[in-house]
């Protein structure tokens, strides 16, 4: 029984919270896992009001304003001891989950205890009236435990929500792209200092975020976890490639199809192998370029997927590899249309090489200033900038 087990564990403290890394996704299939699910949001929800009432009371016994300081610890003494009953109904309520459910039970057996430890602390802290000559420092000292406790509480209980929530988020998005996870939970933490601090509890468990997290950027990128998935997003870029040959293929014989005179398309059949060969060496270009400037996030720290997992940074790079093969079919083309690329005279590899090594460098300089353009120019940047000033 949850309950009895609460009788023997230790309090609450920052170290439970080190958590080991789950070994599989909890058992979202069976019905007691939304039950708990439910209660940890509602305990969250509650931590969050009360520490709203404590923070003011203890902001008014640090001011020194005597009557309204003893005024706000007895409306947070009502208002704990309210919430306090309130847990107390809720615990009874999923006491009996394990006969029910036993897998959801096992996979939370541990927080439960904790957050029943968290409220026994706080009835301890707050279960007898206040006599109205405690003195300031005595209220504050007993006031920042009662927010270390809550702190915790609402840490822990969010460590069991966002998961299922995080999921939710990204089913909507693509992938490959990224959410911001500070701006999407800020509301169910004290801080960004907390929030970030879950971000880093779930980073090392894969298995229960649908995606990869960036610790340092607080972000998580849209990932799929299944081989087969993955293993799409090579097909898919090796497809695009592929169409590149399909495309010299239609080039070359486009003039003898449609019956064109040599000044209005230049391009034979007797190109097809040089056509062929320029393609292949722009693509290395752009493919040396990749793989450094992957290497130096690597050495900078700011590579989110392990450097052994490429296939997992294909995935999430499906679009933007994509993107970029297009741009080689143009810029293949504008070669040849602008005379840049000799075709009358033998393949230059350096010269193809180059090119779609900087054409790539480009594209990067671009896209980082344009990002750069629009993140100045955001309105809730600009109104978060004026804030911080």
């Amino acid at each position: 029984m949850i309950m009895a087990a609460a009788q023997t564990a230790h309090t609450l403290s920052p170290q439970d919270n080190d958590r080991v890394e789950r070994s599989g996704p909890p058992p979202k299939e069976d019905a007691g896992f939304y039950l708990v699910l439910t209660y940890f949001r509602k305990t969250n929800a509650e931590g969050l009001r009360i520490r709203t009432y404590l923070a003011r009371a203890v902001e008014l016994a640090k001011s020194g304003a005597e009557p309204d300081c003893t005024a706000a610890f007895s409306e947070l003494k009502e208002v704990l001891r309210n919430e306090v009953n309130e847990a107390y109904r809720r615990a009874r309520a999923i006491e009996d989950i394990g006969t029910i459910d036993p897998k959801t039970e096992a996979w939370f057996a541990r927080e439960l205890v904790q957050v029943r430890n968290a409220w026994d602390d706080l009835d301890r802290l707050w279960g007898t009236d206040l006599l109205g000559n405690e003195s300031t420092v005595e209220l504050i000292k007993r006031g920042q435990r009662t927010l270390e406790i809550l702190d915790q509480l609402i840490f822990l209980c969010a460590c069991q929500t966002i998961p299922d929530e995080l999921g939710n988020y990204l089913e909507n998005y693509r992938i490959g792209t990224s959410l911001d996870f500070v701006a999407t939970f800020k509301d169910q933490l004290p801080d960004e200092a907390s929030t970030q601090r879950v971000l880093q509890t779930l980073a090392p468990q894969s298995v229960l975020v649908p995606g990869l997290i960036d610790v340092k950027n607080a972000r998580v990128i849209k990932a799929d976890q299944r081989p087969w998935r993955q293993m799409l997003s090579v097909l898919v870029v090796l497809f695009t490639a592929a169409v590149g040959f399909l495309i010299v293929g239609i080039a070359v014989h486009l003039g003898e199809w449609l019956h064109f005179s040599p000044a209005d398309w230049s391009l034979t059949p007797n190109q097809w192998a040089s056509l062929n060969g320029g393609y292949l060496l722009i693509l290395a270009g752009v493919l040396a370029h990749w793989v450094l400037d992957r290497l130096k996030q690597n050495r900078a720290g700011s590579d989110v997927t392990p450097f052994s997992e490429w296939l997992m940074w294909v995935h999430v790079n499906e679009v933007p590899i994509t993107v970029r093969i297009m741009t080689v079919w143009l810029l293949l083309g504008m070669g040849i249309a602008f005379k840049t690329f000799d075709l009358s005279k033998a393949l230059q590899p350096v010269t193809y090489f180059t090119a779609g090594y900087f054409i790539d460098s480009t594209f990067d300089a671009l896209i980082g200033q344009f990002n750069t353009f629009v993140t100045a120019n955001d309105p809730a940047n600009k109104a978060k900038q004026e804030k911080t000033t």
